[in-house]
């Protein structure tokens, strides 16, 4: 019976964990949206197991007193620490903090990044843009995205970063795009403030591709942070 009333609380616990996490959508900052029900059923499924491991505990009578080895310990260490650090700590999503730019070469575009509309195109298809075009092909067409704000100590006043995250699956394979901004107001912006950016592609003064904003102006946080390719 110990075996088993140890087996129905350890996925009793992992089943109620994973649904506390879907019900207050924290689960939408670790996963792409397609997981959600793949994680509903998953929660289902080991309450399920625990009702039954648990009714085969009872159904042994009461058990008796061992014991406990060190073998055991181990084990329920193993399993219950997971899910008290899982349960203690909110999940976030990506910020600032997690970008990498030394690890722009290696980023790695799909076939949705090319989108042919400027009007329509996120974060992540301005930068295959950026990284891909001729700076004066794209030179004043418009642009209008959504993203966090980054900067770094040392950066020109007048300039940031308005980044997103792409996740393809889990924010294991996360990649940070960023566009250059070049807006008159900029040291005034936080990092990982959420803002709407409107403006013009320019040409810096490098002969790179950079963001003329007409308008930087805050918003909420999207309920979905990531861009799914």
């Amino acid at each position: 019976m110990v075996r088993d009333a140890g087996y129905a609380l350890a996925a009793a616990a992992l089943g109620l964990l994973i649904a506390w996490r879907l019900f207050d959508g924290t689960a939408r900052n670790l996963v792409q949206g397609w997981y959600v029900p793949i994680l509903a059923a998953t929660a289902l499924l080991l309450l399920a197991a625990a009702a039954v491991a648990l009714a085969a505990a009872v159904r042994e009578g009461p058990p008796r007193w061992r014991r406990p080895t060190a073998a055991g310990a181990v084990a329920a260490a193993a399993i219950s620490l997971p899910l008290i650090v899982a349960a203690a700590f909110e999940p976030r999503p990506l910020a600032s903090s997690n970008l990498n730019l030394s690890a722009a070469s290696a980023r790695q575009f799909s076939a949705s990044a090319s989108a042919a509309d400027p009007a329509r195109r996120n974060i992540y298809q301005w930068a295959y843009e950026f990284e891909t075009a001729d700076p004066a092909a794209i030179a004043g067409q418009p642009v209008e995205v959504i993203g966090f704000v980054f900067r770094r100590d040392g950066d020109p006043p007048e300039r940031f970063r308005v980044a997103r995250f792409v996740v393809a699956c889990c924010i294991a394979d996360a990649q940070g795009f960023t566009l250059p901004v070049l807006w008159k107001d900029a040291s005034t912006l936080a990092n990982d403030q959420w803002v709407r950016v409107t403006g013009r592609v320019g040409i810096g003064p490098g002969g790179e591709p950079i963001v003329l904003a007409a308008s930087v102006d805050p918003i909420e946080a999207p309920q979905n942070p990531y861009i799914y390719p």
